[in-house]
C-alpha cells in the first residue's frame, strides 16, 4: 500500500484508510478501481483550513468596501405555501412598508468547530470570531435599525459551500422580500456579496442571476465527476454511481442533489450534492460519510500539494514530461504551485475558477500568481502564455536534479525558484 511523506509522517488517502477499504469492498472488483478513483480526487477541506481561508477571504473583500459590513451565516429559511419568509420585520401600511427590527437569529454553535452543529454553525462562530476582532468594520446579523444607524451599504452572506445554490437563493429572497431592501438596492445604497468557501459553475452562476443581483466570492472552485476527469473515465465513475446508489438507480438524483456531481467534503459534514452512494445507507449498503458525517475519516483532510497529486494533475493536462521531470525537489512550495499553474494556462478556459479545480490552487492565490506572471511577461492580458512563458516551461523540462535552488523575493511574500526561471537569452 503507498502511502505519502508529510513532515515525516504517512498519510494515506482516502481509499487507502481502513473505512475507505471497507467502503470499497463493496464494489464488484472490476468496479473497485473507478471508485477508488472517485475518492481519492475528492477536496477535503479540514477545519483548520475552512476557517482560516474563509476568514481571510472576507477580510480580503472588505478592503474593496467603503463602511461597515454586515455578516450573515447562511442557512436553512422557513417557507410559507413555498415561498420562504420574510427576512427582517416590516410594517404593513399599505403607504409605509419599512423594515424594522432586529437582524435574523444565527445559529450559535455550542463551542468551536463542533461537528455536530454543522456548517450554519461554524460558519456563525466565524462571524462572531470577525466581528469581536473588527466591531467597526464587521457587524453580526444586523437588522434594519443597525443598518441604518451604522449606515451599512454591503452585506456578506458568508457560506461553506454554493451545491446547487438553492439555500443561498432562498436566503437572499428572504431578503428580497423587503420593501426597504429592494428599495436601498434600487437607489444604489445597498449591494449583497455572497462570499463562500467552494461552489459549483451551475450553483454560482444560478445564484448570480438571483433578482438583487449578488456578486460572489469563492476560496476555491469546486471540483465535479464532470470537471475532474476525461469523458470516458467520468462516464464509467457516472454509471457507477447510479448503479450502486442505495436508493434508487436514477441518472440525475444518484450523482447528488439535481445531478451535481461534487467531489467535496468538509471536516464538519459533507454536502448533498455529492454522489448518494458517499452518504446514504440501504439495506445491503454502507457509506463512506453515513448521515453525511465525515469524522471517522477526517483525519487524511488536508490540502493534498504532494508530488504524487502534482504528478497527477500535470498528467492530466497531458504534461507528461513535465510530470516526468527532474524539478519537483529543487522547487519551493510556492515555485511548484506557480509551474502548475503555468501549465495549466497552456489551454482554455483560463478563468480563476476553471484554474483552480484544474491546479487545486485557491482562487486569491491564483490572483497572486497571476498578477506576478503578468509582472514578469509570461503572460498576455488574456492570461494566454507569451514567448516568455513557453520558454520558462520548456526550460523547466530540461531541469536536471543537480541544479541548486536559488530562491528570490518577489511582490507581497511571493517566491519561486530563479533557477526554475529560463535564461533571458533562451533559445526557442
Amino acid at each position: 500500500m503507498k502511502s505519502k511523506v508529510k513532515n515525516g509522517e504517512a498519510t494515506l488517502k482516502l481509499s487507502q484508510t481502513g473505512k475507505g477499504i471497507d467502503w470499497l469492498k463493496q464494489f464488484d472488483p472490476d468496479d473497485q478501481g473507478d471508485a477508488a478513483k472517485l475518492i481519492d480526487h475528492m477536496r477535503l477541506v479540514s477545519h483548520q483550513e475552512f476557517a482560516e481561508q474563509l476568514q481571510s477571504l472576507i477580510i480580503e473583500r472588505a478592503k474593496a468596501v467603503d463602511g461597515p459590513i454586515g455578516l450573515y451565516a447562511e442557512r436553512e429559511i422557513r417557507k410559507w405555501k413555498g415561498v420562504p419568509n420574510r427576512l427582517f420585520k416590516e410594517q404593513r401600511g399599505n403607504k409605509n412598508r419599512r423594515a424594522y427590527g432586529v437582524g435574523p437569529q444565527p445559529v450559535s454553535p455550542t463551542k468551536a468547530y463542533d461537528p455536530k452543529v454543522g456548517s450554519e454553525g461554524i460558519v456563525a462562530w466565524l462571524i462572531t470570531q470577525l466581528c469581536n476582532r473588527e466591531p467597526k468594520l464587521f457587524l453580526n446579523h444586523p437588522g434594519p435599525d443597525a443598518i441604518r444607524k451604522n449606515r451599512i451599504r454591503t452585506c456578506f452572506l458568508v457560506t461553506d459551500f454554493v451545491g446547487s445554490g438553492t439555500r443561498v437563493i432562498n436566503y437572499l429572497s428572504a431578503a428580497w422580500r423587503i420593501f426597504s431592501v429592494k428599495s436601498w438596492v434600487s437607489y444604489k445604497l445597498f449591494k449583497f456579496e455572497v462570499v463562500a468557501f467552494s461552489g459549483t459553475d451551475k450553483g454560482v452562476s444560478k445564484v448570480e442571476k438571483h433578482r438583487c443581483r449578488p456578486s460572489i466570492s469563492l476560496v476555491q472552485s469546486c471540483p465535479t465527476i464532470e470537471t475532474v476527469f476525461k469523458d470516458e473515465e467520468a462516464e464509467r465513475i457516472r454509471q457507477i454511481c447510479i448503479a450502486y446508489d442505495p436508493e434508487r438507480s436514477d441518472l440525475i438524483d444518484s450523482l447528488g442533489f439535481l445531478g451535481t456531481g461534487a467531489l467535496i467534503a468538509f471536516a464538519h459534514s459533507c454536502p448533498n450534492n455529492t454522489p448518494r452512494l458517499l452518504h446514504k445507507s440501504g439495506k445491503r449498503w454502507f457509506p463512506l460519510f453515513p448521515a453525511r458525517v465525515t469524522g471517522e475519516v477526517s483525519s487524511v483532510f488536508e490540502d493534498r500539494r504532494d508530488k504524487d497529486s502534482l504528478i497527477d494533475r500535470l498528467q492530466r493536462m497531458n504534461e507528461n514530461r513535465l510530470a516526468s521531470g527532474e524539478w519537483f525537489e529543487q522547487a519551493s512550495k510556492d515555485g511548484r504551485s506557480l509551474i502548475l499553474l503555468l501549465a495549466a494556462l497552456r489551454k482554455s478556459p483560463r478563468f480563476d475558477e476553471a484554474l483552480s479545480r484544474n491546479t487545486g490552487l485557491t482562487i486569491p492565490e491564483i490572483k497572486i500568481f497571476i498578477h506576478a506572471l503578468n509582472e514578469w511577461k509570461w503572460i498576455d492580458d488574456d492570461r494566454c502564455l507569451t514567448d516568455d512563458g513557453y520558454k520558462q516551461l520548456r526550460y523547466i523540462r530540461n531541469i536536471k536534479a543537480t541544479t541548486q535552488e536559488v530562491l528570490s523575493s518577489v511582490s507581497e511574500g511571493l517566491y519561486y525558484p530563479q533557477q526554475l526561471r529560463a535564461p533571458r537569452n533562451a533559445s526557442s
